[in-house]
């Protein structure tokens, strides 16, 4: 009878320690470029479901991976990079892989950088920036007819090639989704081509405006570009 109890332990300790090495308990991961490359210093955010402001951390090492214990409770995995370009500071959530929410048991959330694309419930909006269109006073037309062209100056953020891009805003006021680089504008309603320069400014205006995003407009919008046209 002892033998047999002392199996049972035995056999309960090393199912225990299997399930410690598969994982349970934590959350890890590897956070990539598109590219496949691995990403070193991502913020690793694992954020309770149900309570505020509850959050753990964690940062990927050299090789892009992390691991993080988490307790009993639902959680979310989110990944956060910040990278400066052109002088400027910005953050962006990468990709995860499998965005749904686990227990303290743990999982795999791998995540991947991408510059489009719509992000993934809990979180909302798109991976790419935004553009806000508005007129000069005095000048109305459809401005969801207007067709803007961005001519790319350069590499975009993560470093891949950029691509000319001929968008319209479809709501008339904000194009979406646009990957961050450094862009030359123009626009055309019809064949008559408009004039611009950077929203409510004293700028003057131009056949071709070359701008970045900015991280941050107060009140406003992150990771955008606000723009006002004329004739």
């Amino acid at each position: 009878m002892k033998k047999y109890m002392l199996a049972m332990v035995l056999l309960q300790v090393a199912c225990a320690s299997k399930d410690t090495t598969d994982g349970m308990g934590t959350v890890k991961g590897r956070v990539r470029q598109a590219d496949g490359r691995p990403l070193a210093g991502v913020s690793i955010l694992v954020d309770n479901s149900i309570f505020f402001n509850s959050h753990l951390s964690t940062k990927t090492d050299g090789q892009g991976y992390y691991t993080l214990t988490v307790p009993t409770g639902a959680w979310y995995a989110f990944a956060q990079l910040q990278k400066t370009y052109h002088g400027r500071r910005y953050t962006f959530y990468l990709h995860p892989e499998n965005s749904a929410s686990f227990g303290g048991e743990g999982g795999i959330r791998d995540f991947t950088w991408r510059l489009t694309g719509e992000r993934p419930a809990p979180l909302t909006g798109y991976y790419g920036g935004l553009v806000t269109i508005d007129n000069s006073p005095g000048v109305y037309l459809e401005s969801g007819d207007i067709v803007f062209r961005f001519t790319p100056q350069g590499a975009r953020v993560d470093g891949s090639a950029g691509e000319p891009l001929t968008l319209r805003a479809e709501d008339g006021h904000q194009i979406t989704d646009i990957p961050i680089g450094r862009y030359t504008v123009t626009a055309y309603y019809g064949p008559e081509r408009l004039t611009l320069r950077r929203w409510n400014s004293d700028d003057t205006f131009q056949d071709a405006l070359t701008f970045d995003f900015e991280p941050q407009i107060a009140g406003q919008c992150d990771n955008c570009f606000m723009l006002e046209y004329n004739r």
